[in-house]
């Protein structure tokens, strides 16, 4: 028996929303020429301070590579060299996102401690090579897993913008940035329309996975004979500032 002539018209009208559905997820989007020179200044920004993968000339060590120890110093010496050249370059990037300069100097700082460790981790993610499980440095020193662990590199930390001399400025700063991410992910890869909306999602997931770093930057600095490089000892100042006023919020409650 054929179907219901409302039933019918019921499946039409289904299909049809879908397909306007589709047709707005799909939908094309065009660069201004404003958004497409920020797009051509990251992007090159970011290329000349981070050489690809393919880049590097890569070299190994056999230091503590058999077995993991609480902590190989000489990894650790080496670890804390690359880190710091990493942050400087982190600092160049940065300075060279349009708009970033124009901003106090109190405020470029707090972004910077904010971020650059969160930056780290995304930059050393894309030299991991999982047939290998080996990360690259930037450097071309290639390490295993367990000299990674060895060298005390657990995970970095991060923390929110806090105390912005002008976060209105900030906002501002960032709208035309995020916009022209939106359009250069869509026309990077036309039929992933929700590539956007997941790169932003997964901002939250790289937080959490820095801020189970805390504990670890605390003993770290405990096995550590003498201080940590300049550098990284101001990244992670704000971190046990943070945790020392939750712990006291903690308490209070």
């Amino acid at each position: 028996m054929p179907p219901e002539p409302t039933v019918r018209n019921d499946r039409i009208r289904r299909k049809g929303k879908k397909e306007a559905v589709k047709m707005t997820i799909m939908e094309t989007y065009e660069l201004t020429s404003e958004l497409g020179l920020i797009v051509e200044k990251i992007c090159r920004a970011h290329t000349e301070t981070f050489p690809a993968l393919g880049q590097l000339g890569k070299y190994t060590t056999n230091s503590s590579s058999d077995h993991r120890i609480q902590l190989d110093l000489g990894l650790w010496d080496k670890f804390s060299e690359l880190a710091t050249k990493c942050i400087i370059k982190v600092v160049e990037f940065a300075k060279r996102v349009p708009g970033f300069t124009g901003l106090t100097i109190a405020d470029q700082i707090t972004l910077l401690k904010a971020a650059c460790l969160d930056i780290l981790i995304l930059r050393i993610c894309t030299r991991y090579t999982p047939d290998q499980d080996t990360m690259t440095f930037s450097d071309g020193l290639t390490l295993t897993r367990t000299q990674i662990h060895n060298a005390g590199i657990r995970a970095d930390h991060g923390s929110d913008r806090q105390d912005l001399e002008e976060p209105s400025k900030v906002e501002v700063l960032q709208e035309p940035l995020l916009e022209a991410l939106k359009i250069y992910s869509r026309k990077r890869r036309p039929s992933m329309p929700l590539m956007f909306p997941k790169a932003l999602m997964k901002i939250t997931d790289l937080r959490s996975i820095s801020a189970k770093g805390a504990e670890r930057v605390v003993t770290l600095k405990m096995e550590i004979p003498g201080s940590m490089p300049p550098l990284i000892e101001e990244m992670l100042e704000d971190l046990q500032n943070l945790e020392e006023h939750q712990k006291k919020g903690s308490e209070e409650s």
